[in-house]
């Protein structure tokens, strides 16, 4: 496990670099790197970052710099590792805006990192926030990081009313607290009164007890859990608010998805006065829907079922494609942005050292400037390291930034709508699978012959021309699911 602590430097940084970096404590500076910066000069680098944050007007607050220690339990991990898990953990938690430097100290019989991070960002020049809720997000980003690697975790992420046990069992999908929450919400959402409410919280296996304080338990489960105990949202007060609230809803739905949906369930949806015109309304919706789901087959040509299923592939593989397009612009577009920041504090560096030339004396000059000199030389190393050689103008730089964000931002766009697309596929193949498990149903023969068609689609993988299915259907070809009641199918 990761314990984490973040304090903040207001004096000088300089001193807790040199002490995170100390060769006995890093294996002798092996167990040390950095992002945006040089280790040797990262308190000058800092310094000019903060100064342009100055120019900006973003100079708040005193803090210099931030100081984060992550440590692990003995023997939990080796050296080397816990040096990759510590920049991952700082990539995450500063985005790429901030420089660090890190380093991992095996001096103790628990090895630990140390984080130190400028408080002004060299990119939009704002200071990092450190409060209550930036710590929790910090221990939330070094749990999963933990649990992702099969490290055990324990650091508090801000949530409030759980023990340990309860957050731990919350955490792996075991809280009884946490499903009976799910289960609530369900039942208050499909119910116009507290007696529905009761009901529908009995129909899905929880046992009822009404004293001074409600209470439900669950099947297995050994003891009652009381709604207070949920949070203030769950009292028996606020329950029956929100169910008083739901009287006021609209009769139908204001906003349905123009996804591929064969079937409405009704249930889902609070309704009073006129029911019966509802239902007709979901049934004419579910004509409209099925429509659509046969039209997006029928143009993509997805007339049998390995093509279905190849296009499922071809989708899922798309979006794979984008987001490692994505990951990869992100990683450019970090780099050109350190680039930036490198060549215009070289410029900075190379005028002072210019100026060298016409100054009365040049060794007092060069004394008093040390430190632009020796930080020129580091910002030339750097910029080696990234492929630059020359030093190229601000405006190129800036488009080739604005570039990338650009096509970021369409790469992102055509994720999303690659997604909206897995949505679909995903729906239609529910919808059929519905579909063929309600043909165990009593339906009129002829009614079976038409939907052979599906059947055949997805079952045998047999090539169908679906068109052929789709005019003979019959609009009054719609039945009630008996096993779920308020779900209504359009049969093909």
């Amino acid at each position: 496990m990761a314990y984490i602590k973040i304090f903040p430097i207001k004096v000088t940084d300089k001193k807790a670099l040199d002490y995170i970096t100390n060769p006995d404590k890093t294996d002798e500076k092996l167990l040390v790197s950095s992002f945006g910066c040089s280790p040797e000069t990262a308190d000058l680098e800092f310094a000019m970052t903060r100064e342009s944050a100055k120019k900006n007007g973003m100079d708040k607050g005193n803090n210099l710099a931030f100081h984060l220690i992550q440590s692990f339990k003995p023997g939990e991990v080796d050296a080397e590792t816990a040096h990759r898990l510590g920049q991952q953990f700082a990539d995450e938690v500063l985005k790429g805006k901030y420089e660090y430097v890190i380093s991992t100290h095996v001096d103790k019989n628990h090895i630990h990192n140390h984080i130190i991070f400028n408080a002004a960002s060299f990119v939009d020049h704002h200071k990092y926030v450190s409060n209550k809720r930036s710590y929790h997000k910090l221990c939330r980003i070094s749990n999963r990081i933990c649990q992702e690697n099969g490290l055990a975790t324990s650091m508090p992420t801000g949530e409030k009313g759980k023990s340990y046990k309860e957050n731990l069992e919350y955490h792996r999908g075991t809280s009884w607290k946490a499903k009976l929450r799910v289960n609530v919400d369900k039942a208050i959402w499909s119910s116009v009164n507290y007696d529905e409410f009761l009901q529908k919280m009995q129909l899905t296996g929880y046992e009822v007890r009404q004293g001074k304080h409600l209470s439900f338990r669950a099947p297995e489960q050994k003891n009652f859990t009381y709604m207070k105990s949920l949070g203030s949202y769950y009292t028996e007060e606020n329950v029956r608010v929100r169910l008083e609230q739901n009287r006021y809803k609209t009769k139908t739905p204001k906003h349905l998805s123009r996804e591929a949906r064969l079937y409405i369930n009704i249930s889902t949806y609070v309704t009073t006065g006129n029911r019966e015109g509802f239902e007709r309304w979901a049934k004419l919706n579910n004509l409209k829907e099925a429509a659509r789901t046969f039209n997006y087959l029928s143009e993509n040509n997805l007339l049998n079922y390995e093509d279905f299923q190849q296009h499922i592939s071809d989708v899922d593989a798309s979006v794979k494609a984008a987001e490692l397009r994505i990951a990869k612009i992100r990683n450019e577009l970090t780099t050109q942005t350190v680039i930036q920041k490198h060549c215009d504090s070289y410029r900075l560096c190379r005028k002072v050292i210019e100026d060298c030339k016409s100054a009365k004396n040049p060794k007092a000059y060069r004394t008093r400037h040390q430190a632009e000199y020796q930080l020129h030389d580091s910002l030339k190393k750097e910029l080696q390291d990234l492929g630059i050689t020359k030093i190229p103008s601000s405006d190129k730089i800036q488009k080739r930034i604005e570039n990338l964000e650009s096509e970021q931002s369409s790469t992102v766009r055509e994720k999303q709508d690659l997604q909206k697309k897995q949505k679909t596929l995903e729906i239609i193949q529910q919808n059929f699978s519905a579909l063929l498990a309600s043909l165990e149903i009593g339906i009129p023969t002829q009614v079976k012959e038409e939907m052979s068609c599906v059947r055949l689609f997805f079952c045998n993988h047999h090539s169908m021309d679906l068109h052929k299915h789709l005019v003979p259907a019959v609009l009054n070809n719609y039945f009630l699911c008996t096993d779920k009641p308020h779900q209504f199918f359009l049969c093909y």
